[in-house]
């Protein structure tokens, strides 16, 4: 994945959102991290094999990549808030897909007091690639999405 070219779109993405709102992005970094928090849990909710051991409801693959893509924009986000500059991803060393769902939560919830950005990352991407997901398919979604978000903002979202 591209990390620093997707750093500059969203940080370019985010400079946009500031000046056509008039918002200071500085005084929002709690509110991303929260909005983290929900895009993570939208995108569990729609991975049902991963929790809902009551259900035979399966991944509908694409509205799962798009959830965890939002959850992708937040990040690069937080990691330009955090001044993180380049991203190379590792693979976890504790693979159960059971604890690195409770691990990202309590990393997206602690991220902002740890600064612990790249172990956060490596545990989403994990996930993402658990599930098949690709680079490609990511930086893929990643675009569509990054020109739904400037739509929106042109269209008084």
């Amino acid at each position: 994945m591209d990390f620093k070219g997707l750093k500059e779109k969203q940080r370019k993405l985010d400079s946009y959102i500031g000046e056509s709102k008039n918002i200071d992005m500085s005084k929002h970094v709690l509110d991303r991290n929260k909005a983290l928090q929900v895009e993570f849990n939208e995108f569990i909710n729609e991975v049902p094999e991963l929790f809902k051991y009551w259900s035979n409801k399966k991944m509908k693959r694409d509205a799962a990549l798009e959830e965890f893509v939002d959850g992708i924009h937040f990040l690069i986000s937080l990691s330009n808030d955090l001044g993180v500059e380049d991203y190379t991803y590792t693979e976890p060393f504790n693979k159960d897909i059971e604890s690195i769902v409770l691990r990202i939560n309590y990393k997206i919830s602690t991220l902002l007091w740890t600064k612990d950005f790249k172990s956060l990352m490596d545990d989403y991407m994990f996930l993402g690639y658990y599930l098949g997901f690709t680079d490609e398919d990511i930086e893929q979604f990643y675009e569509q999405k990054n020109q739904e978000n400037y739509n929106r903002q042109n269209n008084g979202y």
